[in-house]
């Protein structure tokens, strides 16, 4: 392989990035209108919390077992296959719930999906590249993941307008349900990108003699770094309570439906839908998929080029650097209670495209980073586990930040996301500390 061919991103990680695209596309027109959605079905942000923290837990326990069984068959595409055919078939389903309860039975297999696909897919990804380009691999994937969160709320906005305005649906519930339920059309050409365009360039010496695991395959650098993703979840809550807090804040202050008033166009589509109450409705069902498509143009920018910088300078210190815009921010909308509520909504966009920044500088470093420090024929099983940890932390954090906000807005009205936000920023701070200066990187992920 000559030193061009080295530097080029490989065939594989760029069917897998168009994969990740669509399949992002399909979740992206239903993950930013689940608050809404709930709100409509009669639920609030302690359902959401269990809804989110069941999901990812789910997920990562089975990313545990694919990343095991992946190592074990030397085999990744099949597993990869399974998983993303899942999620493509039972995410639409949210359509045709009817209460709040229900969308953790669809929410939960889907993540069955993403945990039997998501370990094995990143050992692919990690087996396919050499060390001097893994990080600008994964942020190029992480890029397309996003470009695909961009793609999937302009589909969610365009198939409601198209619903609202050429077929003179007023009924606001079921056009979620119906934009919900077209969600399986890039779902499905995802699953046939995969079946026709990835390829496994070479079997996976897979060395264990049964199905099992042992830390003691790992050092201690490794598993002390787990252990800190565990602490850094704790505080990681569902990116749905921003959406949620976000909600809040242009219903208080009612200053999208003026903005939107003032449209011609939009006004009058709105005026259709009745009362007032019932145009704030449809404002946030337009509106807060147009913010999410926003914050994930960010990402999908700067994810390659932040996933290329830990090449260079390495991954502890771009971590570092996510985690801290994370703990920022989280610090910022614990605080937006005191501006006024024309300055949150604001101040809400501006957060939300620092926050993107979190992701760009912390997802592609934290994977090449799992692949530096363990040995090829364990990538799998150290995938698996990255994101078990991650998972054990996911439930108790959404949850615990679901009953934060809940509880203290009854006692202190208005000040619930403070506390829930605020719990998360300084987690995040202890975190960022616990890896400067606990945690040892290899020479060899500098080079």
């Amino acid at each position: 392989m000559n030193q061009k061919s080295k530097k080029q991103i490989p065939q594989v990680v760029i069917m897998l990035g168009i994969v990740s695209l669509l399949t992002d596309a399909a979740s992206e027109m239903i993950y930013p209108l689940i608050p809404v959605y709930i709100t409509a079905l009669g639920s609030g942000a302690i359902i959401l919390g269990i809804i989110e923290g069941i999901a990812e837990t789910t997920a990562s326990l089975l990313k545990l077992i694919s990343g095991i069984l992946s190592d074990r068959l030397g085999k990744r595409k099949i597993l990869v296959l399974i998983g993303y055919t899942i999620s493509s078939l039972i995410r639409p389903l949210t359509g045709l719930v009817t209460s709040a309860w229900q969308i953790i039975v669809i929410r939960m297999f889907d993540r069955v999906g993403k945990g039997i696909r998501t370990a094995p897919r990143d050992a692919l990804i990690a087996s396919s590249t050499s060390q001097s380009i893994r990080g600008r691999a994964y942020g190029f994937h992480r890029a397309m993941d996003h470009a695909g969160a961009v793609a999937g709320p302009i589909l969610a906005i365009v198939t409601l307008i198209i619903l609202f305005h050429g077929f003179g649906i007023t009924d606001s519930l079921h056009a979620l349900r119906l934009t919900f339920l077209l969600a399986i059309i890039p779902g499905i050409l995802s699953v046939l990108t995969i079946i026709i365009f990835v390829r496994e360039s070479s079997p996976v010496a897979g060395k264990a003699a049964q199905f099992k695991f042992s830390l003691g395959n790992f050092d201690k650098n490794f598993r002390k770094y787990l252990l800190i993703m565990v602490l850094f979840t704790l505080g990681n809550s569902s990116d749905a309570f921003l959406l949620f807090r976000v909600q809040e804040a242009i219903q208080k202050s009612g200053a999208v439906v003026s903005l939107v008033n003032n449209i011609p166009v939009l006004q009058k589509m709105i005026a259709a839908f009745g009362d007032k109450s019932a145009q704030t409705t449809v404002v946030n069902i337009l509106f807060l998929p147009l913010l999410w498509a926003f914050f994930h143009i960010i990402k999908a920018i700067f994810s390659t080029p932040m996933g290329s910088l830990s090449d260079r300078i390495g991954r502890k210190i771009v971590i570092n650097i996510g985690w801290g815009i994370y703990a920022f921010v989280y610090i910022s909308f614990a605080l937006l209670v005191f501006l006024s509520p024309k300055m949150q909504v604001a101040a809400t966009f501006i957060l939300f495209a620092v926050y993107a920044l979190y992701y760009a500088f912390s997802e592609g470093a934290e994977k090449a980073f799992v692949a530096d420090l363990v040995t090829e024929e364990n990538r799998g099983t150290a995938f698996g586990l990255f994101n078990f940890s991650i998972g054990l932390g996911a439930l108790p954090a959404s949850i615990i930040f679901g009953f934060l906000y809940s509880y203290f807005d009854r006692l202190f009205p208005g000040f619930g996301g403070t506390v829930a936000f605020g719990f998360g920023g300084v987690i995040a701070l202890i975190s960022m500390i616990l890896l400067a200066i606990k945690i040892k990187e290899p020479l060899k992920a500098r080079l």
